[in-house]
């Protein structure tokens, strides 16, 4: 499975289904070797996946990431487990913890999210499967920011898939999981010069996750004040996280992150990517 080309992030749930499509093709076409997506309140993401993966020839599809509050330990891996069969080598299961004000909307008890991963990915590990296995499981990684759940991504799992750290952070995280494990980071990326526009837009992906109360923490313990989260975030916050400029600028953002020790960097652009932009960015190129 080879991840040294950027992927592309996208929110799927904001696409028709021949929008999807079209977009994950797209993808393959310029030569973007893998494409995530995240589960919140819409389509499930074995579905999702299974359609990107029979609409394209051998692009890789990750999940970024599968909410392990939703589904049994068993049911997880074994939809995992049958797209790996299905679509050798090309599958990876990105699982997460999400948020606990987002779960109370639809009754979830969240708490003791690290013990609860720890013995969640446990009990995948044990699940029976009585149907064709594929040739491994499929690779597993971790939505992982603080430090306790960054440690146990890497002694359970095959390594993390962070969203918003800068390149000083992934190297950072490098140092702490070793080398041998994978560090595939999501990139939110604007391709927009003009500053204000940049950071507005920035702002408007941002804001979201600064009512976050897992995000807050981990934008202070990346060193980040209070002033830097308040009002939509500030430029300081916004530029670190957002790369924002022309192609060369957020080129050299992706190559940061791979300087740095990832072994993966996946571009979530926002506004939804066009083809345009797409192909401005494409490794091919």
């Amino acid at each position: 499975m080879d991840l040294t080309k950027p992927g592309i992030f996208g929110m799927t749930d904001a696409l028709s289904g021949s929008e999807l499509t079209s977009l994950a093709r797209a993808v393959e076409e310029l030569g973007y070797s893998s494409f995530w997506f995240p589960e919140a309140f819409g389509r499930d993401p074995f579905a999702v996946a299974a359609h990107v993966l029979t609409a394209t020839r051998s692009l890789i599809v990750g999940t970024g990431i599968a909410n392990v509050w939703k589904r049994e330990p068993v049911t997880m891996i074994n939809a995992a487990r049958t797209l790996s069969e299905m679509f050798s080598d090309r599958f990876i299961l990105g699982v997460g913890i999400s948020h606990g004000p987002l779960m109370s909307q639809v009754g979830i008890r969240y708490e003791r999210p690290v013990a609860f991963m720890r013995d969640y990915l446990a009990r995948m590990k044990t699940a029976p499967y009585a149907a064709p296995r594929p040739p491994a499981d499929p690779p597993i990684v971790v939505a992982a920011l603080m430090p306790k759940m960054l440690e146990l991504a890497a002694a359970q799992t095959g390594g993390t898939y962070p969203v918003f750290v800068t390149p000083e952070r992934t190297a950072r995280m490098r140092a702490a999981i070793g080398p041998e494990k994978w560090l595939c980071v999501q990139q939110v990326a604007v391709h927009e010069t003009d500053a204000a526009k940049a950071r507005a837009i920035g702002r408007g992906v941002l804001g979201f996750y600064l009512q976050l109360p897992n995000y807050a923490r981990t934008f202070r313990h990346h060193g980040f004040t209070e002033a830097d989260l308040s009002d939509g975030g500030s430029d300081r916050l916004v530029d670190a996280l957002v790369a924002w400029g022309d192609e060369a600028s957020i080129r050299a953002r992706v190559r940061a992150h791979y300087d740095a020790g990832a072994t993966h960097v996946c571009l979530a652009l926002v506004p939804t990517p066009d083809e345009r932009v797409l192909r401005l960015l494409s490794p091919s190129r």
